[in-house]
Parts: C-alpha cells; structure tokens; sequence
C-alpha cells in the first residue's frame, strides 16, 4: 500500500496539469497542437519522452540481458535518425504544415498534394488508427504487468488503472498537456533510469563480479562477435532508426514548437537526453545479470525487482513511477493523436464537413476513448512481449508514412496515387514480413519497398 501512494501522489500531480491546461483549449488547433506555442525546452524533451515508452524500461533491458551488447545496435540507429530527424525534418516540416493549416500529419499530406477527395487523408488515418491500437495495447500492457508485479494488484485491474491514468489528463488538458506532461515525466525517468544501474552496480560488488557474471552468462561487451556481421548490426540500426521520419506522435512535436529558428536548440537537448536514458537502459540489462547471479526468469522486470530490492517501498515506489512516466509520455501521445486523426481527417472531411472547431475538439475526445477500450480488449490477452509490439507498431507506421514525408519535403512530382500506392505497400510489407519469420526488422522491407512504390506510381500517373 506504501508503494501504491506514490502512484496516487504521481497521477494527481499529472491530473493537475491537465485540468491547468483545460482552460487553455478553445478550439481544435488549441486541443490538436496548442496553437504551435512550444518553447523550445518542452518541444526537445517531450518530443523525445513520447518515443520511449515501457520498451525503455522493460522491453530493451530484456533484450540486453538475453543477448548482450549487440542490442546496443538499436540505440545507435535511433539516436542517429534521431539526428538526422531533427536536423532535415523537423524545420521544413514545422514551416510547411504551419503554411497548410495542417493540424495532424494527414491532413498535411492532403494539403500539400492537393487532394480535395480526402481520400489520402483517409487512407494515412486509417493505417495511424490500426497501428496506433497496437502502440496503446503495448503501453497498456507495459503498465498492466507493472502494476501486477510493483504494487501486487491484478493484471486486470492494472491495465485498467494504468490507462485510466493516460486519457484522464489526455483528454482533460489535449496537446499542451500531454507535452508539459512529458516534459516532466522525461526528466522524471532521465534521473531514475541513471540512477538505478549505479545503485544495483555498485551494491552487486563493483567490476570483479560483474565481469565474472558477463563470462559465466557468456555475454559479450563487443558491439560486434562472431556470431554476427557488420551488416546484422546495420540492419537492426536500420530497423529502428529509419522509422522516426514517419512517427506522427514525434512529428507533431515538431509541427507545435512556437519558433522553427529554435529547432536547432532542441534538436541538441533532446538528443542528450536519448543518450542518456537510451545507456542507461542498456545498463540495466547488463547490471542485471550479476545482481541476479543466480539467473531470472522474467526480463521484462529486471528493472522493477531492482527498484524493489535497492529502496525502502516510499521511494522504490516512486522510482517505479518512472516506467509509469516512460509509458504514459508515449502512450497520451498515441491516445491524443489517434482521436485527432479521427475527427480531422475522417469525421470532418467525410462525415461532417461543416462541424465547427468545437466541436471536431470533443469528437477527437470521443474517438480517444474508443480507440482506447479497444487497445484495453486486446491487452486482456496479456500474451505479446512488449518488444514484439512497439516494434510491430513502430515499423508499421514509419514504413507508411516515413518515405512520404521525405519525398514531400524534398522531391518534386509527388502524385496522390503514387502517396497511397508508397503508404499502403510500406503498411502491408511491414505489417506482413513478421509473418516470414525473417531474422531482419520489418523497418527495412516496409521501409525500402514503399519508397519504390511511392516513386514508381508518381512517375506513371504525374500528369
């Protein structure tokens, strides 16, 4: 009970910033994209908070404690396109959507292509809608086992609570919420997920043990063994990394920071605190393994029986507050994104074309929700790891969306056929090649394929 104070404590705290921004949402941009009014701080750290999720804290230790330092490969490409998302995405994109009055990524794309159809705008919300529910069903089930496993609640009922924590102040304050909310949830877990590992390092006996425990594991410390290639390593990075140029939540970040001049300024502090978190991360998988000498059954919790064990039940349950702060800065941003989608690029432009501001705002609550008790449905089943579900979800729509916002920020002869054509077969290649059972990341496949096909059918239908 001591533990579970501090998530009441936490979720009353992110509920008061939510209902502080409540006020603040007039119409639809002011509840979509805060009135693109940013500053630069905010836009930096919660641009990269809403990337992370519990994958940071339970999903990627998991696989570097299974299999070593190789993993770190993952790192390297996210922190690299991360790079190259800030430095040629990020201006542009934030320029353009601000030039179309695009609220959402959709709705850019049917702006700048000139589709009065709607139906590019239509196809984008749907493939954001399908993948998403696979982004909060990881997210749901990231807080369900937390719960289960920290507070020693039910699965059922922390799935319940952990999403009811997310849309509460989601839905209550909309976009300038969920980033001053992330904002402070990323430099939350920046400080807990350093300093466990050092704690658990240092309390495990120092380097002599933990060395000792790497070679009796026979985990290697090399970013390369001889059992993988220079091009495996590439391909994992790949597989990662390239899906950032597609990533609405991150993309959205991007289009509400109040100056593009600043960009500059937030590309160098969110790309220090990925470094950061994305290390220590790593850390925690290898640390691991000596402070469980004794072998582990459930890598998904080693940060969790870390925290448990480490701390008195106050503070270990407000170091566990930081997979909450992790999951829910990633999660509010899909819930709030999905009912944008939704309400912008599906109910406004097909099935009430003359809805006011106001009320497309409550439709994107509406839709929230839905979409929401839907990911709840298939988080019941608690069975997928959640490495296989943000992987899935993250190839799906960076794959889908992520050569299109290249081509349309950087080419010329973009067709609307060729952009459906580029989306669809980036989310079907992607949202199929698992099904292969291929040792490469559906990210490069998805990826590489539906930049093809965006080409290939722009240059046969341009006019």
């Amino acid at each position: 009970m001591i533990m579970l104070a501090s998530f009441i404590i936490y979720f009353c705290f992110l509920t008061g910033i939510g209902l502080y921004f409540y006020h603040k949402n007039n119409n639809a941009s002011d509840y979509m994209i805060g009135n693109r009014s940013l500053n630069y701080w905010v836009t930096a750290i919660a641009t990269q908070a809403s990337d992370m999720g519990s994958w940071l804290f339970l999903g990627f230790p998991a696989v570097v404690f299974a299999n070593g330092l190789f993993e770190f490969w993952a790192a390297i490409g996210l922190i690299s396109f991360m790079f190259l998302s800030w430095q040629y995405i990020a201006p542009k994109l934030r320029v353009q959507t601000e030039q179309y009055n695009a609220l959402t990524l959709s709705s850019y794309f049917s702006s700048k292509l000139k589709d009065t159809s709607g139906i590019v705008a239509f196809v984008s919300a749907c493939i954001t809608l399908f993948y998403f529910t696979a982004y909060i069903t990881s997210g749901i089930v990231g807080l369900g086992r937390l719960f289960a496993s920290a507070f020693e609640i039910s699965y059922e009922l922390g799935i319940v609570l952990g999403l009811l924590c997310g849309m509460t102040y989601t839905l209550i304050g909309g976009f300038l919420a969920v980033a001053w909310c992330d904002m402070f949830q990323g430099i939350f877990l920046m400080v807990m997920i350093m300093a466990v590992p050092i704690v658990a390092y240092l309390q495990s006996g120092g380097y002599t043990p933990f060395m000792q425990a790497l070679e009796a594991k026979q985990v290697s410390l090399s970013l390369l063994n001889s059992q993988t290639s220079l091009l495996t390593a590439l391909c994992l990075a790949a597989g990662w990394g390239l899906g950032y140029f597609g990533q609405p939540h991150i993309l959205m970040n991007f289009m509400g920071i109040d100056d593009p001049k600043k960009i500059a300024s937030a590309k160098w502090v969110g790309l220090t605190w990925q470094m950061l978190v994305l290390s220590s991360s790593a850390a925690i998988g290898l640390v691991g393994i000596s402070f469980f000498h004794q072998g582990f059954e459930t890598p998904e919790l080693l940060f969790v029986l870390m925290a448990k064990t480490l701390f008195p039940s106050l503070l270990a349950g407000f170091v566990l507050c930081a997979i909450l702060a992790a999951t829910l800065s990633t999660m509010d941003s899909h819930i709030l994104i999905s009912g944008s989608t939704f309400a912008e690029d599906i109910y406004l432009k097909h099935l009430r074309k003359n809805a006011s501001s106001v009320e497309c705002m409550w439709v994107s609550r509406a839709a929230s929700i839905v979409l929401s008790c839907l990911a709840l449905y298939i988080a019941s089943s608690n069975t997928s790891s959640i490495y296989t579900l943000v992987n899935y979800a993250w190839s799906g729509v960076g794959s889908a969306f992520g050569p299109l916002v290249i081509a349309l920020l950087y080419l010329k002869g973009i067709t609307k056929e060729g952009a459906i054509a580029g989306m669809l077969t980036g989310a079907l290649v992607s949202g199929l090649w698992p099904l292969c059972n291929s040792c490469v990341l559906p990210m490069v496949p998805g990826f590489g394929i539906g930049f093809v096909a965006l080409l290939v059918v722009s240059r046969l239908t341009k006019k």
